[in-house]
């Protein structure tokens, strides 16, 4: 059964699989690429690939890491994500 996660986007949500590749825009660390695991009010949690080549094949490995969503600017996501939902924050698709 797949998991989803849901992330803020704007001013409403969007809906992707959990472990999708992900590259987060961070104030001070730059681009981080890396596979969503969990998204709360205050943090977004990534597994962050040992091996640039193993997240390039979508091996899921390395280490889960939380980062502060107020320093966070952005994401994209990796062309495996074809299809998501999103939501105004009135709650429309």
């Amino acid at each position: 059964m797949v998991e989803y996660v849901t992330l803020s986007y704007g001013n409403g949500s969007v809906t992707v699989a959990k472990y999708s590749r992900i590259k987060v825009y961070h104030q001070f660390l730059g681009s981080i690429r890396g596979f969503i695991v969990s998204d709360d009010d205050t943090t977004l949690t990534l597994i962050i690939p040992d091996d640039i080549d193993s997240f390039n094949k979508g091996i899921i490995e390395g280490k889960e890491k939380s980062f502060k969503k107020e320093h966070l600017k952005g994401f994209a996501f990796y062309p495996e994500v074809t299809r998501f939902e999103t939501r105004d924050s009135q709650g429309d698709a």
